[in-house]
């Protein structure tokens, strides 16, 4: 849910200050403009000024209420609510959004209080979201599924049901809804947003890369479309973009708790530890309603050797949230580097006992029943050397999708995991991990990998087929490329990508 922002009295000073030069009606206009753009403080800011001088005008108070919840601020909605109430008309929706109001406020009783007896599309998207404050789930269910009977091309209660299904690990219903949302309204906020985030949700990182972008054309200055926009660039291994909207979108909104995450994330991708602690240091109330964040900040303590500070942090972690496996393999190397033997193999057999065990946590469970003489360490040590195939075949399948999506990131990442684990080179590990790294624009590591690749399979097709377009491209050695992809197409005469490369080579 969102917090809260700021309620209107306060801004009756500044407004004053700036009330003069546009009369209400055009202060009206430029404030529905920038509401469309989802640039709410403006919008704001431009309708409590022009209500300076036309208290009482229902378009101007209908646009104020709206505004307020879109920036989370049940209190500033009510407000505006609360004198349109001898309006006529009011606006159709007006009983959904005093409901919606109250559960912003976190009054989701109250909320379903003022629903009682309405049945409308708008009223029913809003006791669905009561109903998740309240976390019954299958009430919430109920009200979505009535709302769109009652409404089905309503894009809000579509958006709403598709990011309901995402939540709730129905990727395919929430993908169908949010297509669905996009069809009723192309260029509404939520429903690219929440399309996007299914994208992403799904791995199709490209697709949710240019769906955050189709948004911020229609919605510059939305913050959660950048939000998520800096996220996928993460993903795609693409710090500098991710970092420079990142100082965009914080001027932007500098109190915006959300992006302290972020900003804290892509220091840790850069290794920059000590700046990761640094963003989340002393912002405790973040840190104890956001699992994620406390993990990356106890993981920051750990890399810069605070391994007390890191236990403490982690402890709590893993005995709410006991699947969460990375949590549960920092706590027990901070377990090993405080001397904590038996805890940390405690900690870590949970992992270690799994089929699916990653050579990381198999090698920490290793060292741990070492310490303790414990005969499982011997076992464990030879998993880490060569892990089972269950592990292998799980991140085959990661790196596989990973390259498909274009999530160049992950794909290395689980690649070279891969790689550095099989007892005999493998020519397709090592072209797709030439290939991945050849997106990420590291050439000479991607070129190395490549040749490689043919030397273990000189009759690949495939392989000849990218060790040579990286030579070529990257013009090392043009005249041994060309030669690669006259092989390639040789081997595989019908295979049109390689044909093209080939004529482009030539």
């Amino acid at each position: 849910m969102k917090t809260p922002i700021l309620h209107i009295a306060p801004l009756l000073a500044l407004v004053s200050l700036s009330a003069c030069g546009l009369d209400p009606e055009e202060r009206f206009a430029r404030a529905s403009d920038s509401f469309a753009q989802s640039d709410f403080v403006s919008a704001r800011l431009d309708l409590i000024s022009a209500l300076e001088k036309m208290p009482g005008d229902e378009k101007l108070l209908t646009l104020l209420a709206r505004t307020q919840i879109a920036m989370g601020d049940g209190e500033g909605a009510l407000f505006a609510l609360d004198r349109l109430m001898k309006a006529n008309p009011r606006p159709s929706d007006f009983i959904a959004l005093r409901a919606e109001a109250e559960v912003l406020r976190g009054q989701f009783e109250r909320a379903l209080e003022i629903l009682e007896g309405e049945q409308s599309g708008p009223a029913y998207r809003a006791a669905a979201l009561a109903y998740i404050g309240l976390d019954d789930i299958d009430a919430a269910r109920k009200a979505l599924a009535a709302g769109q009977a009652m409404d089905p091309d309503n894009a809000a209660i579509l958006a709403t049901s598709a990011r309901f299904e995402l939540a709730t690990g129905n990727k395919a219903a929430a993908r169908a809804l949010a297509d669905r949302a996009l069809e009723a309204a192309p260029e509404m906020h939520d429903a690219l947003l929440v399309s996007a985030q299914t994208f992403a949700q799904n791995h199709r990182l490209s697709d949710a890369l240019a769906t955050y972008d189709k948004g911020l054309r229609a919605h510059p200055a939305s913050v959660e479309m950048r939000m998520g926009k800096i996220a996928v660039l993460g993903d795609l291994d693409r710090i500098e973009e991710a970092t420079r909207l990142l100082a965009e979108t914080v001027r932007m909104a500098p109190e915006n708790e959300k992006l302290v995450y972020l900003q804290a994330r892509i220091a840790a991708e850069n290794q920059e530890w000590d700046k990761a602690r640094s963003i989340l240091q002393g912002k405790e109330h973040l840190l104890r309603s956001n699992p994620n964040m406390r993990v990356l900040y106890a993981q920051a303590l750990l890399e810069l050797g605070q391994v007390e500070q890191a236990r403490a942090w982690l402890f709590p972690i893993v005995r709410r949230y006991p699947g969460q496996r990375f949590a549960r393999q920092l706590l027990g190397n901070s377990q090993l580097q405080a001397g904590d033997a038996q805890g940390a193999f405690d900690t870590l057999k949970v992992l270690a006992q799994r089929p699916d065990a990653s050579p990381e946590e198999l090698q920490l469970a290793a060292q741990a029943a070492q310490m303790i003489g414990n005969s499982a360490a011997k076992d464990f040590a030879s998993r880490a050397k060569l892990p089972a195939p269950e592990w292998f075949g799980g991140e085959m399948a990661k790196a596989d999708a990973a390259l498909r999506n274009g999530n160049w990131a992950q794909a290395t990442i689980s690649y070279e995991r891969i790689n550095q684990r099989l007892a005999r080179p493998n020519a397709m590990v090592l072209n797709n991990l030439a290939y991945s790294k050849g997106k990420q624009g590291k050439t000479d590591e991607a070129i190395s990998l490549a040749l490689r690749a043919v030397e273990a399979d000189p009759a690949n097709a495939s392989v000849l087929d990218t060790a040579g377009v990286l030579l070529i491209e990257t013009g090392v050695d043009r005249q041994r490329g060309k030669a690669l992809l006259i092989k390639a197409a040789r081997l595989a005469p019908n295979n049109s990508a390689i044909a093209r490369h080939l004529a482009q080579a030539k």
